[in-house]
């Protein structure tokens, strides 16, 4: 209805306070009915998860150094050259981890080749001039100069990590040898500590094998310095010691365990490049140089050399202010970092393992990419620390190894996460002190590896392993992309060739290095070429030793897992391969026993070494197919649970739609009286029959249901199919042949009914996509067309209807309104389409926009500037769409929308230009020398050398202040006096002439003179609530970098049109039923909040979540907070979009409405309908990903597309259910109708003539 036209004069109080009392809102209806979809729909989702998603059983198990893994004997049983309590002699006395965050396999590469054609040059940030090289291109010589000058001493090798790539998932395989599963791809916020067995807890363990010789009763001693995903991950093993040491509270038990010298930093609001770094590198020389204090009984000549390597260290370091910290002070009388039991001395001399952790690589990718100047700077730095490390351990007697890898790589953008191929090659290089390996040691490896390749591709389970496993060497393509991107040739001619292993297998490598047992969860397998040169004891081949405890170890892990678990996953086939492999390993394994105790020049036959080298080879074949099998099977789908899952699902999207119909015609309060107590009587006794039914296909094998999965799954299905049955038991009839054919034809006669009918193929459309992995990760381009379809529908509608004859002025006014409203949004969704990220996937056919600049990985600040726009534009059209009916004059639009949506705004906006600011100084900063090149003091030294610059503290208080102006500021102005209604005076209408007999009564009453006028009366619902949706707005427009702020902002003003919309449209069409248009204006709206999920910088995938977005006013992290915060950056679109679905009843409802006045319950059953209609459409989005996702679960893309998919639609479907069920139509709703009650009675005190507007 056009609420500016509707004007009359009336003088009879609305609402019925002449007659009676005030009506009553009832909505005890409404949240019974909401908490029991809501409730049952999380179940059904929870059901179907636990059947589907990837899980597995952590066996608290641990391996005794004392007692063998092949045969249950005692260490010392194995032979008289094996010391007591160690499984192989230890290689190494001390280890030193350096962990370069990021660290891709090309950033380590040194190529001669690229500098022969390319030259020595840098590229540039945004762009590959032809004829140079990229500038993370060689940029760690070091590490190809010792491999080259001391070769049994170093190796390089190809580090294949397994997804998900976050730190923290890396790190539990790093550590306990274990495959990753799909449900931890979504924990990288914070870790709860590990509870498998892994080589940190060996190390710091007291007892039998933890110890060097000379102590081997204490655990080790132990410096960590970095990120500090290692101390939430290992608290108890990472516990610094030093403050026990002072208080006296380790003297009772000097001998129990070693010390700890621990000092974490922060991994995830860190936005410079150093911070991390250089406390690491500050601190490395307190443990890899000799203290002070030993400089006086050194000779003049050794002291100046210890000198000047300090002075190395110290030039490694780039902020100054590293060295303020009480570490580098004289806490006590021994040192900074000692105490009264640790001297300075013993910090340099008794330390066992260091373990440092980087992140200035990872951190340079994230806020630059890979291609910038500045990722060259970091390597450098890098590279230097790796020549002082080495220079250390050189001069130290004692046998070191030197571990320096990546935990994942980075992609051309710098994310990591998922598994291209450039995240998830990373670099892994090993140098030690003394030799390790040998010329004819690497031979013998490989071969053995060879071997292994052969009879992996012989057997059938083997072939279809992946081919990291198989092939044991790797070409590196990441480099010879560069070369065709650069030169326009094919592949180089001599492009790099590496040693390629998994990530995991670094575990059992450390663990026997170090002489301690391999972790009892542990799938990987030992580097050959570190065992290949030893003599194990009793003669044997070291190879062969280490490999053979290796596969024992594995084998156990194995079968106790399939004892311990009903629900192991394993196929039969695949346990009898594996056990059938390790039986003709073993078999090789005793043939060669007997043949070597023939005597001792049977050794040194060529026959005695091709039997080594074949057992061996069995053991690693066996190794790598318990591997490459439990990569592809490790999944514990539970048919029973899937199948509850889905059902619960398909049920509640049902009852949702049987909802929307029942309220068209009854109120809530009836509906959920029949509904509610059948459903809980038909849930209960569900309960009963699945416990009873789970019983009984537990111990038939079919399932593994557990006493609470049985429970809730005859509870959540008996539930959900009572509802179902309860709403259509009030439905209108059974419908009979006859009324089907009469319903079909009024849908071909009916232009409401064609439009609900394409509205309908349009959310089938969208659901089927999921048939498919190729639809499925272009789901962007698939909702476009399915939004551009509909509103294209919509438009032919409404211009049929403006070139009607038949149709009336004020009908063909609203068709040319919605004709012009449907063009409006065609154009902004076509607009919005163009901001995107893109898949990898979708790649090289999608140029990524979000950013400014496709290479980008942060926002430009002419997008920044761009966004500053929003401020004036969006309240602007807020104003405009209240100016149509007059609501704008009021005191709640003109404080709120026209003053303090802009001041939120503005402070937003400015909070990102200041953000973008921060990002280009720094950037330009990075690609010079570093913070030298800045003026002292200036924001670029700051954003450069800092952590931030000097505006970071008016960041965080820009964006408390625009949170607190809209959740503090609108919201409480919204609560107290929602409706957007002004008085004025104007002068009287002009009366009509009187006939002559009533002249005489009326002249003895005088005409008015003036005229009290009710302003925004006939949009009063609509308006208030939309007052409402901006300060909704406001907050997640806070949280949304540039581009997706403006994309939010075209959604907003995308709401405004679609309300607009429907309503003309319904004026077009006069004869409309109440209501008849809601499923094609749900439809549209919710595919409205797809598309602009998209826009605002998102994919279904876990790289696309942006995570630099939690620290948004934030100075620390606290994981609920910042997990919020990432959350409303995501799901904003779909918060913004179930904000709005009352509009599509209240838009341009008058204050006196008639429908509300006589019949309120009906009114707000209505709209707790349209509710129920649009989180219908989400469920049917949600069944259809999770019956799909179950559909594939053996397909190859399952865990790449499918299971992420299926993942995002759980938080999309649940807050969505509770945006717009509690928060929308249970508060918001509720407020206004029960204020718009109470208030449209008192029009009667304004006056005898009361024109309404």
């Amino acid at each position: 209805m056009d609420s500016a036209a509707s004007t009359s004069e009336l003088s009879a109080p609305v609402g019925g306070s002449r007659n009676g009392p005030k009506a009553a809102l009832a909505v005890r209806g409404h949240w019974a009915l909401s908490a029991m979809l809501v409730a049952v729909g999380a179940a059904g989702l929870w059901l179907f998860s636990r059947g589907f998603l990837l899980t597995r059983m952590v066996l608290p198990d641990r391996s005794d150094p004392s007692v063998l893994p092949f045969a249950g004997l005692p260490a010392e049983a194995v032979g008289a050259a094996s010391a007591p309590c160690e499984w192989y002699p230890a290689k190494f006395q001390r280890a030193v981890v350096l962990v370069v965050d990021a660290m891709r396999v090309d950033f380590a590469t040194w190529s001669g080749e690229l500098n022969a054609t390319f030259g020595a040059g840098e590229g540039q940030p945004t762009g590959r001039p032809p004829g140079r090289l990229m500038p993370y291109h060689n940029r760690l010589p070091a590490i190809a100069a010792l491999s080259a000058a001391r070769p049994e001493q170093a190796m390089f090798y190809r580090f294949r990590a397994d997804p998900p790539t976050t730190t923290l998932q890396r790190l539990k395989g790093l550590t306990t040898g274990q495959l990753p599963t799909f449900i931890d791809a979504g924990s990288n916020f914070a870790g709860s500590a590990i509870d498998e067995d892994n080589w940190l807890r060996a190390l710091v363990t007291p007892g039998c094998g933890a110890g060097r010789p000379g102590r081997a009763a204490r655990g080790r001693n132990i410096v960590f310095l970095g990120d500090d995903t290692w101390t939430s991950l290992f608290p108890g093993e990472l516990a610094d010691t030093r403050a026990a040491e002072d208080s006296g509270a380790q003297r009772d038990t000097p001998a129990a365990a070693g010390w700890a010298r621990v000092r974490p930093f922060p991994s995830l609001n860190v936005w410079d490049l150093d911070t991390v770094d250089d406390g690491v590198f500050s601190r490395l020389p307190l443990f890899l140089l000799p203290p002070e204090s030993a400089d006086q009984g050194m000779g003049a000549a050794q002291a100046s050399e210890l000198r000047e390597r300090r002075q190395r260290w110290r030039q490694l370091v780039r902020q100054p202010h590293m060295w303020a910290h009480a570490d580098f002070g004289n806490a006590t009388a021994a040192g900074g970092m000692a105490s009264s039991r640790v001297s300075a001395e013993q910090l340099h001399r008794e330390w066992d393992v260091i373990i440092a952790h980087g992140l200035g690589v990872d951190h340079c990718g994230h806020r630059f990419g890979p291609d910038h100047p500045a990722i060259s700077s970091k390597l450098a730095q890098m590279n230097q620390a790796i020549e002082l490390i080495v220079d250390a351990i050189d001069r130290d007697d004692t046998p070191t190894a030197l571990f320096v890898f990546g935990d994942h790589g980075m992609d051309p953008k710098g994310d990591h996460g998922g598994d291209s191929p450039r995240e998830v090659d990373a670099g892994l290089w090993i140098y030690a002190n003394t030799r390790w390996h040998s010329r004819d040691g690497d031979g013998r490896a490989a071969r053995v590896l060879e071997a292994a390749r052969e009879l992996l591709a012989d057997t059938q389970l083997g072939a279809s392993l992946d081919s990291d496993l198989k092939d044991a060497w790797w070409r590196n393509t990441h480099l010879s992309d560069d070369y065709r991107a650069l030169s326009g040739s094919g592949l180089p001619p001599a492009a790099p060739t590496h040693r390629s292993i998994p990530q995991i297998d670094l575990v059992s490598t450390l663990a026997l290095a170090l002489g301690l047992p391999i972790p009892f969860n542990n799938l990987g397998a030992v580097v050959p070429e570190m065992f290949a040169a030893d003599d194990g004891p009793g003669a044997e081949w070291g190879l062969l030793r280490a490999l053979r405890l290796n596969a024992a170890q594995t084998l156990r892990y194995i079968d106790t897992y399939v004892d311990r678990s009903r629900s192991h996953g394993f196929a039969d086939d695949a346990l009898r391969a594996w056990r059938a492999a390790y039986s003709r390993a073993e078999a090789s394994y005793r043939e060669l026993g007997a043949l070597t105790t023939e005597g001792a020049k049977a050794r040194r036959q060529q026959h005695t070494r091709a039997l080594e080298e074949r057992a061996a080879a069995e053991y690693f074949a066996f190794l790598r197919l318990v591997l490459g099998s439990l990569r592809q099977m490790w999944a514990q789908f539970d048919a029973v649970l899937i199948a509850a899952g889905l059902g619960t699902l398909a049920l509640v999207a049902a009852a949702l739609a049987m909802l929307y119909l029942r309220t068209r015609h009854s109120t809530l309060e009836s509906i959920a009286a029949g509904a509610c107590g059948m459903a809980l009587g038909s849930g209960v006794a569900g309960a009963v029959a699945f416990r009873a039914l789970g019983t009984l296909l537990v111990s038939t094998g079919v399932s593994h249901l557990t006493p609470l999965e049985a429970t809730v799954a005859g509870l959540a299905v008996g539930t959900a199919a009572a509802l179902v049955a309860a709403l259509a038991s009030g439905s209108q009839g059974q419908p009979s042949t006859r009324s089907v054919r009469d319903c079909i034809w009024r849908t071909l006669a009916s232009p409401v009914a064609r439009l609900n009918a394409v509205a309908v193929v349009a959310a089938v459309v969208h659901a089927l996509a999921f048939l498919s992995n190729s639809f499925t990760f272009n789901e962007d381009s698939v909702v476009l067309y399915a939004a551009q379809t509909l509103v294209l529908a919509v438009a032919a509608t409404a211009a049929a209807a403006a070139l009607s004859p038949a149709h009336a002025t004020q009908q063909r006014s609203g068709a040319v309104c919605a004709v012009a409203c449907s063009a409006a949004l065609l154009v902004l969704n076509r607009l919005s389409s163009y901001s995107t990220v893109c898949r990898e996937e979708q790649l090289p056919g999608c140029t990524p926009t979000f950013y400014g600049l496709p290479s980008a990985s942060i926002s430009t600040l002419p997008l920044a500037a761009a966004n500053v726009l929003m401020v004036w534009l969006v309240p602007y059209a807020v104003s405009r769409a209240l100016r149509r009916s007059h609501s704008d004059k009021a005191m709640v639009a003109g404080l709120w929308v026209n003053i303090g949506m802009r001041v939120s705004m503005g402070m937003a906006a400015a909070y990102w230009v200041l953000d973008a600011l921060d990002g280009q100084l720094a950037s330009r900063a990075a690609s010079g020398a570093g913070p030298a090149t800045a003026a002292p003091g200036s924001p670029a030294a700051a954003a450069a050398a800092g952590g931030g610059s000097d505006w970071s503290e008016l960041r965080i208080v820009l964006a408390r202040m625009a949170a607190g102006v809209a959740v503090g500021g609108g919201l409480a102005a919204w609560y107290a006096s929602p409706f957007c209604l002004d008085i004025a005076v104007a002068p009287a209408l002009p009366q009509p002439a009187a006939s002559p007999a009533k002249r005489g009564a009326a002249s003895a009453t005088p005409a008015p003179r003036q005229t009290a006028v009710i302003l925004g009366y006939g949009n009063a619902f609509g308006a208030a609530y939309l007052v409402f949706a901006t300060v909704v707005f406001c907050v997640l427009y806070l949280v949304q970098q540039p581009m997706g702020a403006i994309m939010l902002s075209g959604l907003l003003v995308k709401i405004i049109l679609w309300a607009e919309l429907f309503d003309a449209l319904r004026d077009a069409l006069a004869d409309t039923a109440d209501g008849a248009l809601l499923p094609a204006q749900v439809t549209l709206l919710a595919l409205l909040s797809f598309l602009d999920y998209f826009s605002t910088g998102h994919q279904f995938t876990l790289v696309s979540i942006q995570w630099n977005t939690a620290f948004v006013g934030m100075r620390d992290m606290q994981l609920v907070v910042c997990g919020a915060i990432v959350a409303l950056n995501t799901l904003g679109s779909f918060i913004l979009a179930a904000v709005c679905v009352p509009l599509a009843l209240v838009w341009n409802e008058p204050l006196g409405s008639p429908r509300l006045r006589l019949a309120p319950d009906s009114y707000f059953a209505r709209i707790t309908g349209a509710a129920a209609a649009y989180i219908a459409y989400h469920a049917l989005i949600a069944t259809s990903t999770a019956a799909w996702a179950a559909w594939f679960r053996r397909h190859l893309m399952v865990w790449k597309i499918f299971a992420p998919r299926l993942m995002f639609s759980i938080p999309v479907l649940l807050v969505s259910a509770a945006a717009v069920l509690f928060a929308a139509v249970g508060l918001a709703a509720v407020h206004i109708l029960r204020l718009g009650l109470h208030v449209g009675s008192a029009r009667s005190l304004v006056g005898q003539a009361i024109q309404t507007r």
